[in-house]
């Protein structure tokens, strides 16, 4: 076999393939054969048809086909693997000049991996911004703790106030018109600013229950239905109850509702998750940040077309996502948040590239490898996930598709684990505050946030791992029904 490779752009290659003559002829008679047992011909046993007949049969062509078929693969890793290349991309296949007695002649074009020289990627030091929690995050959880046992309670002899809930039926009219989906019965208000259209609720305030009003309120200039961006909406407002929350006291009789024999048991539960996930948080940004430094410190030259294909897998998550929200695709790409967003996707999927080479880089520099041993708790957590039955099971640990990406994913911890492991790690303090932008620094502050989200045993495991416990919805559940 002859291969002769031309260079197209940074990391482009198209390869020529000459195959000879006679391994040609014989990979059309394996064809042949093959295609002899799968097509039915009148006066012969499956697989004892002569060549003459399956060609007229089937015809020259179709049987060209099938040989190419096993044919252009094997021939594409000998290749790859002679020349030494690491692919990318599929290979795009062109030029085929395929006669019988001829050489087999054809070509391939596809991207290839772009040589990463790395930098200084062992004994590497950073300065990680520690996490440490506020000293009321102890309060604050247990506050929080309290306002989920909260409870509603009608109000009688007084009018709405800033704070309440109110229940209301409403209709909204733009231009005069109802609008299509402008309208509820016994929604749970919120009198809060911002959790409805700007200045609804100030115009509830002061009413009594069982009152009939008109609101005014205006759509913002964003707002997401483009037909009512920016006009004024006129609301007919039937104020049918006022309800006024309940916070219990943090005391014993709260830890017990929430599970616990008294409150020190409570807190100790508490204290525990927030510490855990201080801990966790710090391993993080430690991780993120001797990565972000390894990559930083090694040359490679990414090809546009890498960058690209990454942003359009994040905008495609992103597009699901939209979708699931009930929004159109299409309406939310008309919006300025599109736009940012399509920017922002840009830089995180050049960063993404980046990272991915540089750690593939490291991975072959040291020769890491993975075994079935390894894989195994991937597979099960992923089967848990799946929801698997035992009989589905082996099926899809043997897809080719999950083990691969099960053995990215655990070549990933692998190398990540050698980096931070060699890496001299220096926690320094932290000067972002709570309403600091903290991604604006590369860590998000979410210890911060936890202290919010503890709630009790349960629930403060279920806010360690990322997931919040409903809270009181009205006014998001207004801002919807007004959507």
């Amino acid at each position: 076999m002859k291969v002769t490779l031309e260079r197209e752009g940074k990391n482009i290659v198209k390869m020529g393939i000459e195959l000879e003559p006679d391994k040609v002829s014989r990979a059309y008679e394996m064809a042949c054969r093959q295609l002899s047992h799968q097509v039915r011909i009148p006066g012969f046993r499956p697989g004892k048809a002569p060549r003459m007949i399956i060609e007229k049969t089937i015809g020259e062509e179709a049987i060209k086909r099938e040989a190419l078929e096993k044919l252009v693969p094997e021939l594409i890793n000998e290749a790859l693997l002679k020349e030494n290349l690491d692919i990318i991309t599929a290979p795009e296949y062109s030029n085929f000049d395929f006669k019988l007695g001829q050489p087999l002649k054809f070509e391939a074009k596809f991207e290839i991996r772009p040589e990463v020289k790395l930098g200084s990627y062992k004994e590497i030091e950073v300065n990680v911004p520690e996490v440490a929690l506020p000293e009321d995050a102890l309060e604050r959880a247990l506050t929080n703790v309290a306002e989920t046992k909260a409870s509603l309670a009608p109000v009688e002899g007084r009018a709405a106030e800033m704070g309440d809930t109110a229940v209301i039926d409403f209709e909204c009219f733009v231009d005069g018109k109802p609008l299509e989906g402008g309208k509820a019965d016994s929604l749970m208000l919120d009198l809060v600013e911002g959790s409805f259209l700007p200045g609804f609720c100030e115009q509830v305030v002061g009413k009594n229950a069982k009152d009939k009003f008109k609101a005014k309120a205006t759509f913002p200039e964003n707002y997401k239905r483009k037909e009512v961006a920016g006009k004024e909406a006129e609301f007919d407002v039937h104020l049918k109850e006022i309800r006024k929350k309940t916070t219990p006291d943090v005391n014993d009789e709260l830890a017990k509702s929430v599970g616990h024999e008294n409150l020190d048991g409570l807190k100790e539960s508490i204290k525990a998750e927030l510490h855990e996930v201080v801990k966790q948080e710090n391993e993080s940004r430690a991780q993120r940040m001797v990565v972000e430094a390894v990559a930083l410190s090694a040359q490679v030259d990414i090809p546009e077309t890498m960058v690209e294909r990454e942003r359009d897998l994040l905008l495609g998550q992103l597009r699901r996502y939209v979708e699931q929200q009930g929004q159109p695709w299409e309406e939310f790409e008309a919006t300025d948040e599109y736009t940012q967003m399509k920017t922002t996707k840009l830089e995180e999927a050049r960063q993404r590239v980046l990272t991915s080479l540089v750690l593939g880089a490291v991975v072959r520099e040291e020769k890491l490898t993975v075994n079935d041993e390894e894989m195994a708790p991937y597979y099960a957590e992923l089967a848990m996930r799946y929801q698997l039955r035992p009989d589905q099971f082996e099926e899809f640990a043997n897809n080719e598709d999950v083990r691969r990406q099960v053995a990215e994913e655990v070549l990933t911890g692998k190398v990540v684990e050698l980096l931070v492991s060699s890496a001299k790690i220096n926690f320094v303090p932290d000067e972002c505050t709570e309403d600091h932008d903290h991604a604006a620094h590369g860590h998000s502050g979410k210890a911060v946030a936890k202290a919010d989200k503890a709630e009790s045993k349960t629930e403060a495991k279920a806010a360690a791992e990322g997931k919040e416990k409903p809270k009181a919805e009205a006014g998001k559940k207004a801002s919807k029904k007004a959507e």
